[in-house]
């Protein structure tokens, strides 16, 4: 894998409290959605239901530099806790982190993978496990896995298990600005809203 991004769209809060970061959010909304938003400590049910109704991405806690086990458990937790099956026996579970994906760049992920920022028109994703991507997706996709996540799709090519995702699945993806889960059931392919 290549790839010449470095900088996470990542909006951490180093100090502050609940009152001062629920007026942060509310003043900059607009402009967060392209970021995942770290607390340092648990936030309190106001302000989660602020970041919901606008639909931001938020994680508290620690982010580790470098994923591991337990760190993609805690993404599983902020992601609705939608539990991660997988036909491998193993109980570790390798996992690629990528900041964001540059219009020419063709990337073959044979682990699972985050994609915290967009996928720019032009590149091309081949990812044989499920995929995550915070970002929007501009560039082709093709994605063997159980599921895979994303918030808006503009590209024309969009391929899952071997499916081209048809005109309707593409309209639900984009109905609104929140995460969805996209999984396939034998023959259906049902799309989910992640709150």
């Amino acid at each position: 894998m290549k790839t010449r991004q470095h900088r996470a769209q990542i909006l951490s809060f180093e100090s502050g409290d609940s009152k001062e970061w629920r007026s942060f959010v509310e003043k900059n909304a607009i402009l967060l959605r392209s970021f995942l938003l770290h607390f340092p400590t648990p936030i309190d049910a106001d302000l989660q239901e602020l970041c919901h109704s606008f639909g931001l991405l938020y994680a508290t806690g620690t982010l580790p530099s470098r994923p591991n086990i337990e760190s993609m458990q805690a993404l599983d937790s902020i992601l609705g806790k939608q539990e991660r099956r997988t036909s491998q026996t193993s109980s570790k579970q390798a996992c690629t982190l990528i900041h964001k994906v540059r219009s020419g760049e063709e990337i073959t992920l044979e682990d699972h993978a985050v994609i915290l920022g967009d996928i720019a028109h032009g590149a091309r994703i081949y990812a044989r496990h499920s995929l995550v991507v915070f970002g929007d997706c501009a560039g082709v996709l093709c994605v063997d896995g159980e599921f895979f996540i994303l918030r808006n799709l503009t590209s024309g090519h969009i391929v899952f298990c071997n499916v081209i995702l048809p005109e309707p699945i593409v309209a639900k993806i984009n109905a609104n600005n929140h995460l969805k889960i996209i999984i396939k059931n034998s023959d259906t392919i049902a799309v989910k809203e992640i709150l």
